[in-house]
């Protein structure tokens, strides 16, 4: 009766044995195996800056204002653009320099000449040229059109100019002005003859509406 008791409960015990043996060796290989591999996190890769540590040094101490725009991308003057020639910028720097500052300018024969006397290349006065196509997009003559469609953000706060010498007697200055071309575009300021004697240039404006800002262009009367 016992040796009958006694191979009962071996028995009885068997099934259990083995399962807590197979939790063991299913816990066993989980904690060893290798968690499945994960991507790397996507790394974002800075555009290399266009001037040195030591350029930028230089420009500091020649022309602080014109290094303050250079750093905040602000738009950038013809004074800015001779300046850096003098210090001694490559072309390609200073072409870029302008295209990150989104600055369009209008030259003249006078502005042209200036810049050559002043040692700007004539790689960099070509650029300059064609900013109103290569920047805004457009040939503004005498102020950039501005697609009709509406603008969600408002315009920054107008960038300060000084008008230059004018060429000639009948010329009318036509302040600058920010205009829309997937994203805010400085036009800078220029001279331009009146379609008729006497005409008065009205400046075109911003102003907010229905569904964002809109822009009332600028016209003779």
């Amino acid at each position: 009766m016992y040796l009958t008791q006694n191979v009962f409960v071996k028995r009885s015990r068997a099934p259990a044995l083995m399962a807590a043996a197979l939790s063991l060796l299913i816990a066993g290989c989980a904690s060893q195996s290798t968690p499945p591999s994960q991507p790397p996190p996507p790394q974002t890769v800075l555009p290399p800056p266009a001037l040195t540590s030591e350029q930028m040094a230089k420009l500091n101490q020649e022309a602080p204002d014109t290094c303050r725009r250079v750093q905040t991308a602000q738009p950038l003057t013809l004074a800015d653009v001779k300046v850096m020639a003098r210090i001694g910028f490559s072309s390609d720097v200073v072409i870029t320099l302008v295209r990150n500052s989104r600055t369009v300018f209008h030259l003249d024969a006078s502005a042209i000449i200036d810049l050559k006397n002043s040692g700007v290349s004539e790689q960099v006065i070509d650029f300059l040229i064609s900013t109103p196509n290569a920047i805004a997009g457009s040939a503004p003559v005498p102020e950039p059109p501005t697609p009709s469609a509406t603008v969600q953000t408002p315009p920054p706060a107008p960038f300060p100019e000084t008008a230059p010498a004018t060429p000639g007697p009948d010329y009318v200055w036509v302040d600058g002005d920010w205009v829309w071309n997937g994203g805010w575009v400085w036009v800078v300021g220029h001279w331009v003859l009146p379609p008729f004697p006497g005409a008065v240039w009205y400046h075109g404006r911003w102003s907010r509406r229905w569904g964002g800002f809109h822009r009332g262009p600028g016209h003779w009367r």
